[in-house]
C-alpha cells in the first residue's frame, strides 16, 4: 500500500511518500504559500499520479494531547482535502508532536537557514509517515 505523509502548515506543507511493504518513509516534496483549496488540489493530483492508497496527516497537539489552534486549522484543511480527493482515499491523523523541531535538529550544522527551510517540512512529513508505518502490523 502506497502512503503519503503530510506536515501541514500555513506557510509551507511538507510531503513524504512511503509504502507498507518497505515500511520506509522518504521526504518527497514541499509546497509553499498555497491557499488551502490550491494545496488540496495539488495533493489530490499527487495522490492520483503516485497511485496513493492512504494519506497520513500530522495533527499538532499540545504535549498533554489537547487540541491546539494549529490542530483546528489542520482539521479544517483535512475537510477541504477530503472534498477534493477523487476517488476518495482514507485519511489518518497522527500526532506530530515535536516532528518539525526534531527535523530541524537533524539538519543543524549541515545546511544554511534557507536550505533548512526548504527541507525541514518534507523531513517532518517523513517522520510523521514513519511513525504511522511503524504502527502498522507486520505483513504475514
Amino acid at each position: 500500500m502506497r502512503v503519503i505523509g503530510i506536515d501541514y502548515g500555513g506557510k509551507r506543507t511538507g510531503i513524504a511518500i512511503g509504502d507498507t511493504e518497505s515500511r520506509l518513509a522518504l521526504p518527497f516534496e514541499m509546497f509553499e504559500r498555497l491557499p488551502d483549496p490550491q494545496l488540496a488540489a495539488a495533493i489530490a493530483q499527487l495522490v492520483r499520479r503516485e497511485a496513493i492508497d492512504t494519506v497520513v496527516i500530522g495533527l499538532p497537539l499540545h504535549a498533554d494531547g489537547s487540541i491546539s489552534q494549529q490542530s483546528k486549522l489542520t482539521e479544517r484543511f483535512i475537510i477541504t482535502l477530503q472534498q477534493t480527493l477523487s476517488p476518495p482515499v482514507p485519511i489518518h491523523r497522527i500526532s506530530e508532536y515535536l516532528s518539525t523541531h526534531d527535523s530541524e535538529s537533524k539538519l543543524a550544522g549541515h545546511f544554511t537557514r534557507q536550505q533548512k527551510r526548504q527541507r525541514v517540512d518534507a523531513l517532518a512529513a517523513a517522520r510523521i509517515l514513519q511513525d504511522f508505518l511503524d504502527q502498522q502490523p507486520q505483513d504475514q
